[in-house]
């Protein structure tokens, strides 16, 4: 399998694996819809299949780019990124599924093909440099924000002054780093990928200013969904048998209260992901 079709495979593997992670407190999973009444795993697999070609196109941008200003492969995968969320939109009758992961993955892919090209090791510090410098100008889009049509990232900047995932992007994705520190700890105990999965959406649940909690519930909502989860972290979160027992309770309450970390479920897939991506050792291209 060549590097492109790899990493492609690796990424759509990382969000099915998420959307299959049972259960989780207010999100779609196997057992139900989590706070959405429009969606569910279905309508997650039509949305990821929907994604095929858009990561490695933009796997393979980022490794042909051979100029000096990394933030011009933004500008080469947008376009990309615009198509991907077009066949996403049509495949789920209109449901934004994923336009947040469309951008992680993304620039994450892009991020990975350079790296790969500039015959550096791939792994997480260089990713997320590489990451960092292909958002060089992300925040720029603030500028240019339509107060018609503002969605929950340029609402919360313009009112809140939260940079949301672009500043995530710009800042060479500190959340991962300290979610894959998780995920790799929970690896090492003697539990498996699904297990540490888990474990990374807690961490990220605990400490993300996720829009998707903001818009839908305040924040107000994401503190309590902070509390909730700190709980559920307290009593061994998916490693024991009451942390489980805690999840669902709190997943009945997060449906009850409209609460849906997606921003978190995002960037658990991603954290995946990357734990993928550095265990594989590329070779070929």
């Amino acid at each position: 399998m060549d590097f492109y079709k790899k990493v492609d495979m690796l990424a759509k593997k990382a969000l099915t694996y998420e959307v299959l992670l049972s259960p989780k407190p207010g999100l779609v999973d196997r057992f139900d819809s989590g706070a959405h009444n429009d969606m569910g795993i279905y309508t997650f697999m039509d949305s990821i299949e929907s994604l095929d070609n858009y990561l490695y196109d933009c796997t393979k941008a980022g490794y042909e780019y051979k100029g000096a200003n990394y933030y011009e492969i933004l500008d080469i995968i947008r376009p990309l990124g615009i198509e991907a969320e077009n066949r996403m939109l049509e495949a789920t009758g209109g449901i934004n599924t994923h336009k947040g992961a469309i951008f992680i993955f993304g620039i994450l892919c892009a991020a990975i093909g350079n790296v790969k090209s500039s015959n550096k090791e791939i792994n997480f510090k260089n990713i997320s440099h590489t990451s960092s410098m292909i958002a060089y100008n992300i925040l720029d889009d603030f500028k240019i924000v339509d107060s018609n049509n503002l969605t929950y990232g340029t609402s919360q900047f313009k009112n809140l002054g939260l940079t949301g995932i672009r500043g995530e992007v710009k800042d060479g994705f500190p959340s991962i780093k300290g979610s894959l520190i998780k995920f790799i700890d929970t690896i090492e105990e003697g539990f498996n990928e699904k297990i540490a999965l888990g474990e990374s959406l807690l961490y990220l649940m605990s400490i993300l200013d996720d829009s998707n909690v903001i818009g839908r519930t305040g924040a107000e909502g994401l503190e309590y969904m902070r509390k909730s989860v700190n709980s559920i972290i307290e009593k061994g979160g998916y490693k024991t048998s009451c942390g489980l027992d805690l999840i669902s309770k709190t997943n009945i309450d997060f449906i009850n209260r409209r609460i849906s970390p997606g921003g978190c479920a995002d960037l658990a897939s991603a954290t995946l992901f990357i734990y993928w991506v550095e265990s594989c050792g590329f070779l070929e291209i």
